[in-house]
């Protein structure tokens, strides 16, 4: 079985008109009426909590390993906790499950774990969520959904292969900045793009970004993936279509 972490994400460069619009602390879902958060936050994959993890591992609970770069270029490999779903099971539902057993596993001051999808081709070849797996994440979020002034959806145009939607999230001058600075100090490591405490996309820093847009890849390539990515643009918006 091919098992693998989605850790790409498309992002784009351009800086926001606006420097003056003040968001709410938390955005909100119109369409489902449920809060939306959203924060970019530095991925330390220094630290390897399970790289000897002799603890007792509990139902559907797996310590897996991934190769990946370093910052120096040099191949390193990296471990995660993962948990499989169950038939039927929500995100809510699984993290439930995870999340007794990670407050037993100990982190450094200022680092926690954040939760994202772990992968599995389909028989067509398309990726789909199998379970959770952890992250570890670093001080401050980087921006959130406070410094969003704009969010809009690119969905597939029906010309050659079919394209997942994606979120573009414009940020203020003042998000475009921090997350500018933050992208030239962290060159050649993840951030992660969280919304409501799950990391949508985690990707790699290549070089300093030095505007205000972020894009989401949302997950699928059904009417019902197009159907999130408006109801999480509307949301981050605030406002109604």
């Amino acid at each position: 079985m091919l098992v693998r972490a989605r850790i790409m994400l498309l992002v784009a460069l351009t800086l926001s008109p606006s420097a003056c619009t003040k968001k709410q602390d938390v955005a909100v879902d119109l369409a489902g009426l449920r809060p939306i958060t959203m924060e970019l936050v530095v991925v330390d994959d220094e630290l390897d909590p399970f790289e000897k993890h002799a603890g007792t591992l509990t139902e559907s609970i797996s310590v897996r390993a991934e190769e990946m770069l370093s910052r120096a270029g040099f191949p390193v490999t990296h471990h995660y906790a993962m948990l499989v779903k169950k038939p039927g099971e929500t995100d809510a539902q699984a993290k439930a499950r995870f999340s007794p057993w990670l407050s037993t596993q100990p982190l450094p001051a200022g680092r926690r774990f954040v939760l994202g999808d772990v992968m599995e081709e389909d028989e067509t070849g398309k990726p789909r969520p199998i379970g959770l797996r952890t992250y570890v994440v670093a001080g401050e979020a980087i921006v959130t959904h406070a410094n969003v002034v704009d969010a809009s959806v690119i969905e597939d145009d029906g010309k050659g292969p079919m394209q997942q939607p994606v979120v573009v999230v414009t940020l203020d001058a003042a998000g475009g900045e921090r997350f500018h600075a933050a992208t030239r100090e962290h060159v050649k490591e993840r951030i992660a793009i969280v919304v409501n405490d799950k990391a949508m996309s985690v990707p790699i820093v290549q070089s300093p970004i030095s505007g205000g847009r972020v894009s989401i890849s949302m997950y699928g390539y059904d009417d019902h993936a197009v159907v999130e990515a408006r109801r999480l643009a509307t949301a981050l918006r605030g406002k109604p279509k």
